[in-house]
């Protein structure tokens, strides 16, 4: 028979808030290597009056920003799971895990100025 454990504060809350910044941490790593596969593909949305504009040739741009988007995904994986890890840990030892540590917020800043500046560079350039 399983065995009943008191709720202690906000336990309840707080775990599963712990679970949907690690998987919107997956979702946006799964975002940016779609972004990468997209580039690496040369794939691109055909314009209406020229069907034929979805193939671009070939550039080292789309395969050094390709690079450097996987490495934004991977870097997203870790920082989401060193996130939850901390989290976890304080939770544990009942602890304040409010605020976020300034390590990830500065890590998730790099991340989105990559997302930016790819953005751009795609609305400005022929990747």
């Amino acid at each position: 028979m399983p065995k009943e454990q008191e709720i202690v504060a906000s336990e309840g809350r707080d775990f599963p808030m712990l679970e949907r910044n690690l998987l919107s941490h997956l979702r946006l790593a799964i975002l940016l290597s779609l972004l990468s596969s997209s580039l690496l593909l040369r794939a691109r949305l055909p314009t209406p009056s020229d069907p034929g504009s979805a193939q671009t040739p070939p550039t080292k741009t789309g395969t050094a920003v390709a690079i450097i988007e996987v490495v934004a995904a991977i870097t997203v994986i870790a920082a989401g799971f060193w996130e939850y890890w901390q989290g976890y840990a304080d939770m544990r030892a009942q602890r304040g895990f409010l605020r976020a540590s300034q390590t990830h917020l500065v890590v998730l800043s790099v991340v989105g100025l990559v997302v930016f500046a790819t953005c751009l560079m795609l609305i400005s350039t022929d990747v």
